[in-house]
């Protein structure tokens, strides 16, 4: 990779193009949304947590990456799976969606660390450092770029302006709807804050 931003543009392999096929395939399946906001919204993280993988000389396959990006937050929408909250059933979703397949040499307790704490507003203990990319991206995503970790700021804009926002503000107040409806506790019991829940309290049993 010689551009930071291009982990979208560059051709997979024979292997990355089934694993983004069987995760754009799923995403398809899951979203009831019409427009491309929602998917836009999910190749924004992508980008991002490449970017500062990147940055950072972290290794992650970056096609188990843009599935990871596509999926985190569709345990809000699955009726398959099961959690306390939705990041745990994005996570569920996650392990049953690839139980046959080779997602490469990260140990699987790193890939969940990357569903489950993305959406935390402060720093977590313990927390591997591929998994707090992916937790630095979703702010940069929710912050519109204000939060950049250290990142160009022409490479995060550009970004924004490759995958516009279109209807994602839409799909913002449904999700805060179905979670308020479903699970408002879970708010501050796991999604935003954990109140105490570490990788090492949790690791293994998402």
């Amino acid at each position: 990779m010689t551009e930071l931003s291009s982990t979208l543009d560059v051709v997979p392999s024979a292997r990355g193009a089934r694993l983004r096929a069987h995760a754009d395939a799923v995403f398809e399946q899951v979203s009831p949304y019409s427009g491309f906001g929602f998917r836009h919204h999910c190749r924004r993280l992508f980008r991002f947590a490449t970017m500062l993988l990147e940055r950072d000389g972290l290794r992650l396959d970056y096609d188990v990456a843009y599935m990871i990006a596509m999926w985190h937050d569709l345990g809000i929408l699955s009726e398959r799976d099961e959690g306390h909250h939705y990041l745990q059933r994005s996570v569920a979703l996650f392990e049953r969606e690839t139980r046959d397949l080779n997602l490469g040499e990260t140990p699987p307790q790193i890939l969940r660390e990357c569903i489950l704490y993305n959406h935390r507003l402060m720093p977590v203990p313990n927390l591997s450092p591929v998994a707090e990319c992916f937790r630095r991206a979703v702010l940069m995503e929710h912050s519109r770029g204000f939060c950049r970790f250290g990142l160009d700021r022409a490479s995060v804009a550009k970004v924004f302006e490759e995958y516009p926002r279109g209807n994602f503000d839409r799909v913002l107040l449904d999700f805060a709807f179905r979670t308020l409806r479903r699970e408002p506790l879970s708010l501050v019991t796991g999604i935003f804050f954990g109140l105490g829940h570490t990788p090492i309290a949790e690791r293994g049993t998402p």
